[in-house]
């Protein structure tokens, strides 16, 4: 499967934000997130990633898989902020294939935070950056989750 990463143009941002109803609720699996039962979802602020951050798709042809939102934290410091592959593509190497994209695409200093008390997410994660740095990164456990953070750089 060819895998692409495209850019979210503002047209699309109603897709994006349907997308995230579907993430934040897979989330919500692994800690408590506020459902608005007014409103009949859950919040999240996207408008960041469509000034100074960056959203893209996870796309293959024409078919959206997922998405990936970037934050660019300055003097090329980013961080992986969220990633989410659909159901009916996960364990297909979606998801590692989509990140390394993002890595050759942004050249610097990476944060990656797996989602708390989410051994799959660690495990996913450990893998994927210990692939593409040759083992080359920090792992530290961090906060009441004792949730893992990754560090490395591909500022070469």
């Amino acid at each position: 499967m060819d895998i692409k990463i495209n850019k979210v143009a503002k047209k699309n941002r109603k897709i994006l934000e349907n997308l995230m109803q579907l993430y934040l609720h897979d989330l919500s699996l692994y800690f408590p997130i506020d459902f608005n039962s007014n409103k009949g979802l859950y919040e999240y602020d996207l408008d960041p990633y469509f000034d100074n951050n960056y959203a893209f798709f996870i796309k293959s042809n024409d078919d959206i898989l997922g998405f990936v939102l970037i934050d660019d934290n300055g003097d090329n410091n980013y961080e992986i902020s969220e990633i989410f592959v659909l159901n009916n593509y996960k364990c297909k190497n979606i998801g590692e294939n989509a990140v390394s994209k993002v890595f050759n695409k942004f050249k610097g200093n990476w944060t990656i935070k797996a989602v708390p008390s989410s051994p799959k997410a660690e495990s996913f994660w450990k893998k994927t950056i210990s692939k593409y740095t040759k083992d080359n990164y920090k792992l530290l456990h961090t906060g009441k989750y004792d949730r893992a953070e990754f560090y490395f750089s591909n500022n070469k």
